[in-house]
């Protein structure tokens, strides 16, 4: 039986969220954090999350990444 590498990935929605509670709209946290835009948009979808990616929004947010860490051994 083959062992599987765990899959991870980020909270999204609670990303978004602290985004709405800071009154940031998805160009604006992007300026924050020194992004692209499409960054933004695309990790908040789930198309292309990266942990780099996760820890620069993260930070913008005044977070640790870990708040937004999600971790499952199913393949997404």
């Amino acid at each position: 039986m083959r062992t599987r590498t765990p899959l991870v990935r980020f909270n999204a929605q609670l990303m978004a969220e602290d985004m709405a509670l800071k009154g940031w709209n998805k160009s604006t946290f992007a300026q924050r954090a020194g992004v692209a835009d499409m960054t933004v948009i695309r990790f908040l979808s789930g198309e292309r999350q990266t942990a780099q990616t996760a820890k620069v929004l993260a930070d913008a947010l005044g977070y640790s990444v870990r708040r937004y860490l999600l971790r499952s051994t199913e393949a997404a």
